[in-house]
């Protein structure tokens, strides 16, 4: 589903493409956090617990750091909701999680293929290329393309619409990283930024339009390691990021 963006609030609402151990890793994961709260819930699903982050410091966005968020299993779906940047108590949350998982159906898996036309076709030739087979799907028209590979690999962009404050902010945060070295510009078009992660174990972007205040992250992984997937150089990276590109900027303009 769509993130809803605002200042202090993103919810995101989602569920698992296919059968995975995303939710015993991240409850692994969490319940282990050093600035955090964690609770197993029962009543919800096979499984269900929440975490709320509690960070020390005031962020970014001008509202306390943190994120709120749930998860559940159900059979082979796992379901979950995630409130960024807002101390939202984890009481709230639940009621919201739980009415997500009345809504899991076998159908969410029996289409392994669902997109809009705005996002780039499982059969696009430079997708099939450096992508590989497109074995599941999932697309939503404001804007949000998600894929699973026959290889295993996850392909995932994501654009969101910013205020101006939000988008000054962005754009701070993006100075500081390149002075840290965190990242590291490519070249782009007046009035498009476009950055990607010097971390040499992930393929991940972040491209902001300053005239429309919008906002695309991509990240690219193979979703057994994490990492880079084995054999995509980065010109093959630069080649998708085109095509998703152009896709986000003729759908949000």
């Amino acid at each position: 589903m769509p993130s809803q963006w605002g200042i202090g609030s993103d919810v995101s609402i989602g569920y698992s493409l296919a059968p995975s151990e995303s939710f015993e890793r991240e409850r692994v994961r969490l319940a282990g956090e050093q600035f955090g709260e964690f609770v197993e819930w029962d009543g919800i699903g096979d499984a269900a617990f929440g975490f709320s982050e509690r960070l020390p410091m005031r962020a970014f966005y001008h509202t306390p750091a943190g994120h709120t968020e749930g998860w559940v299993r159900v059979g082979d779906h796992t379901v979950w909701v995630r409130v960024n940047r807002s101390l939202v108590p984890l009481e709230d949350v639940r009621p919201l999680l739980e009415k997500v998982v009345e809504r899991v159906s076998p159908a969410m898996h029996e289409h392994p293929i669902v997109l809009p036309e705005e996002c780039p076709a499982v059969d696009h030739p430079v997708i099939a290329r450096v992508f590989g087979e497109v074995e599941y799907a999932r697309g939503d028209a404001g804007w949000g393309c998600s894929y699973i590979s026959s290889r295993g690999w996850v392909l995932r962009a994501g654009g969101v619409s910013l205020s101006s404050e939000a988008l000054k902010e962005e754009n701070d945060i993006s100075d500081r990283n390149l002075r840290d070295g965190t990242t590291r510009r490519l070249p782009s078009p007046p009035g498009i930024r476009w950055t990607r992660s010097a971390n040499d174990r992930v393929w991940r972007d972040l491209v902001t339009r300053d005239a429309t205040r919008q906002k695309l992250e991509v990240n690219f992984r193979d979703a057994e390691s994490g990492s880079r997937p084995t054999g995509v150089s980065e010109a093959d990276f630069d080649e998708l990021m085109d095509v998703l590109i152009q896709a986000w900027r003729d759908a949000v303009g």
